[in-house]
């Protein structure tokens, strides 16, 4: 069966969370997908429940490395994706119900958007939801009744000057992330941002108010190492600044 998105999803020691990650693709309507797991290395028995999910489901393709990081990951997820597009899911969070059909909708009616992203709402270890994404920035909180994916005016400026493309909400296509390299793994943080900026620059960009994933926020988070983000927000910005109007770099910090 031929598929239409090819759903990317990092593991490194995510056991405990799997169970809801992988349920979340599951109840996904009219859309055919692979699920592409790498596992980097996990030590928590990630691997027994992979390999089981895998063998019960024709869709899951399971792949294995030894701990090489999320950027490797995604790299050798993208080089087995069989479907014109790619949506990625992180272990550790959740799509709502028909996530995937809406979004491949949009894409299918708009051929030169390459890139889009939704809503999302952050939440804890203890399952309690915190505030969403959009409520941090004005610039994408001023309607949020309008749940339709629409055009994102400025894409470079707009996602520089902002962190409000949650990994697990983006769709992409395949031919555009295969022409920008995947994700560039000499930067040691934001590795996501410098790709959806090279993307961005091949075609259209879209985004929804609709809150259509949970991000988990955890202490140890990797987004928590701000030396590093810092240190690469700066070479993005570097690779970018042509793009970017002065006032919007202010609004960077």
């Amino acid at each position: 069966m031929s598929t239409e998105v090819s759903v990317i999803i990092p593991n490194y020691n995510c056991l405990k969370y799997l169970e809801t990650c992988i349920n979340s693709i599951f109840q996904q309507n009219n859309v055919k997908y692979e699920i592409i797991i790498v596992d980097d290395g996990s030590t928590d028995g990630s691997i027994d429940f992979l390999q089981k999910l895998s063998e019960n489901n024709n869709e899951v393709r399971l792949f294995t490395q030894a701990n090489k990081g999320v950027v490797a990951s995604r790299n050798l997820a993208i080089t087995q994706a069989n479907s014109d597009y790619i949506a990625f899911l992180d272990a550790d969070d959740y799509w709502s119900k028909d996530k995937l059909a809406k979004q491949l909708a949009f894409h299918k009616e708009h051929p030169e958007c390459v890139l889009s992203f939704t809503d999302y709402m952050h939440f804890n270890e203890k399952n309690e939801d915190i505030i969403s994404c959009f409520d941090y920035w004005p610039e994408f909180n001023s309607n949020r009744t309008n749940t339709e994916f629409q055009l994102l005016k400025n894409p470079i400026s707009q996602l520089i000057a902002t962190n409000v493309v949650g990994t697990s909400s983006v769709m992409v296509k395949r031919s555009a992330l295969i022409n920008v390299g995947g994700f560039d793994h000499k930067l040691t943080s934001a590795t996501d941002l410098d790709c959806w900026l090279k993307i961005a620059k091949l075609g259209d960009v879209a985004y929804s108010s609709m809150c259509a994933m949970h991000y988990l926020m955890r202490t140890n988070s990797i987004t928590a190492n701000r030396e590093n983000r810092l240190a690469a927000m700066v070479e993005i910005i570097h690779r970018n600044k042509s793009g970017v109007s002065k006032r919007e770099l202010r609004k960077i910090k």
